[in-house]
């Protein structure tokens, strides 16, 4: 049987695997994990018996979390060197039993069981770079128990209109306000690979025709901290920097400034 080709998605992670946490570890990414990460808390399940699924997780950041808290996680990646690093600091954590790893794509997790999971996490646009959101959506839920959260993240559309006008590509916004799809650019072609876009009210039909019930939904980030990293070094000042992200994250008439939206949806 011919092996599969590895796709530019899974050629770009096998490729930034093992420097891929500290690509994102600096002042701002400190800030915005604790953005993610107040959002995400409220939302873990009170029963440490109850699974959890890190899906397209990379490194394993947010699933090791949990595991550090007592909980069972399954780590779920396309990139076969994502799951190796995954498992590694796993490993070092010393709590590899409590941990399960499995490749696969987010449109076909036939490898994990159906109705198991308390709360799936999809963090870092996972579900937007599949070739169907809607399916891997409908998979995900498939694998949630009753009452079963999703938190995930999304690319919000409006924001990338700004890199068509940089470039002064006016046929490539017109693509791109026509099918809300563009591209992660790396120099290196045979890793691109395609990225759904969404506004809120896509958000909205995607939970909806999943059979998911939106719970609720935050921009990240309001603030353009990303160009401020000063402001943020100071680690008390980071905190009260979250504190004023926070109060306006929520509100749907700052969404237009937020790179990517996250939302939490629940399995009735």
């Amino acid at each position: 049987m011919a092996r599969r080709r590895r796709s530019g998605n899974q050629r770009y992670h096998d490729r930034v695997a093992g420097r891929y946490e500290s690509i994102y570890d600096d002042a701002y990414w400190q800030w915005h994990d604790t953005l993610t990460w107040e959002h995400l808390k409220r939302l873990i399940p009170a029963d440490l018996s109850s699974p959890v699924a890190d899906l397209g997780c990379g490194s394993g950041k947010w699933g090791r979390r949990l595991l550090k808290s007592g909980y069972r996680v399954t780590f779920v990646d396309l990139s076969a060197k994502m799951l190796d690093e995954a498992r590694r600091q796993v490993e070092e954590m010393g709590v590899a039993d409590k941990a399960e790893f499995i490749q696969a794509d987010l449109a076909d997790l036939s490898a994990l069981p159906e109705g198991h999971f308390g709360l799936a996490m999809a963090m870092g646009e996972p579900i937007g770079l599949t070739e169907s959101p809607q399916h891997a959506m409908r998979q995900i839920t498939r694998c949630l128990a009753s009452g079963g959260v999703l938190v995930a993240t999304l690319d919000n559309r409006v924001p990338c209109v700004d890199y068509y006008l940089e470039k002064g590509d006016r046929e490539g916004l017109e693509r791109f306000v026509r099918s809300g799809r563009t591209h992660w650019l790396t120099r290196d072609p045979s890793e691109q690979f395609e990225i759904h876009t969404f506004e809120p009210k896509g958000v909205e039909r995607l939970v909806a025709e999943a059979g998911l019930t939106m719970l609720d939904m935050i921009g990240k980030t309001v603030l353009p901290m990303r160009h401020h990293r000063e402001l943020i070094e100071d680690a008390t000042e980071r905190r009260r920097w979250v504190k004023i992200e926070q109060r306006l994250a929520g509100d749907p008439a700052n969404f237009g400034r937020c790179a990517h939206l996250q939302f939490a949806a629940r399995k009735p």
